[in-house]
């Protein structure tokens, strides 16, 4: 059975989140799953952990991380003290996840942001710099029960894995069972000649999917062809989490049903 999430922005921007707080409004608008930002889960104290941990479990709901990362988390530098420093950087997020219970790092972790477009003749050094730093990774991420799953980001934004086929190279490269694919479908939208062939590209592989429309509106309320997804999903029976990241404009809205056309789009255990 596939779970629904939310993503914490759904109700304030990075520097107003208090996240522990977010977890009883995702219960109520019946999600499954909070995801919430990495570098903020770091940043917070033991206690502020703890407290998430403990809302988490009160009201049974998953807890799981995401990353866009800044420039000193460039796992993609061809500067060697810019690189290891990124390492040390995520091995610590990585252990931070693991003392919350583990769970799955996604995003497009494999680089930083803003992308450089000046550094595309040197797309294949930076690509090869990355896989070796997920290697050295993955075996703590392992040890820490967490999943790294890396997600294409369109090629306006950045130039080093714009494609569902582009990623999945890029985790037969890491080749271990701790890196996954993370796909999002407004990128894919932007990217794919045909979504559907995409994510049955990705398979197996599949660990998470981010459902946003193409004009960034609630899930049903755009022109995405989620019966081409559901189709997709089901034919490589996907078990992941489905998880919402809506625009800032609908934050307003409190209502459960955001959550349940989800499900009804979505889920194989409802009828289309």
């Amino acid at each position: 059975m596939r779970i629904v999430g939310i993503h914490y922005t759904r109700w304030a921007s990075p520097a107003e989140a208090d996240i522990a707080s977010l977890v009883q409004k995702a219960k109520h608008l019946l999600y499954d799953q909070l995801e919430v930002d990495g570098i903020i889960m770091q940043q917070m104290s033991p206690w502020g952990r703890k407290r998430l941990g403990f809302e988490a479990r009160n009201h049974q709901i998953d807890i799981s991380y995401s990353i866009v990362p800044p420039p000193e988390y460039d796992l993609s530098s061809l500067d060697e003290d810019v690189r290891r420093h990124a390492l040390s950087q995520f091995q610590d997020l990585i252990r931070t996840i693991g003392e919350m219970g583990g769970g799955s790092l996604n995003g497009p972790l494999y680089t930083s942001f803003p992308g450089n477009r000046e550094m595309q003749h040197d797309r294949q050094k930076l690509l090869e710099q990355s896989v070796k730093s997920l290697r050295s990774l993955t075996p703590l991420a392992q040890d820490e029960d967490v999943v790294l799953n890396i997600r294409p980001v369109n090629r306006y934004e950045h130039f080093l894995i714009p494609a569902a086929g582009d990623a999945l190279s890029y985790v037969h490269a890491v080749n271990h069972p701790n890196c996954g694919i993370d796909l999002d479908t407004f990128e894919m939208n932007l990217e794919e000649d045909d979504m559907k062939a995409a994510i049955l590209e990705a398979g197996i592989y599949l660990h998470c999917l981010h459902v946003r429309e193409n004009n960034q509106k609630m899930v049903g309320l755009g022109a995405l062809d989620w019966s081409a997804v559901r189709s997709a999903l089901d034919a490589i029976y996907y078990k992941g989490p489905l998880v919402h990241m809506p625009a800032s404009g609908e934050r307003d809205r409190e209502d459960p049903a955001e959550s349940r056309r989800i499900r009804n789009l979505l889920c194989s255990d409802t009828p289309l």
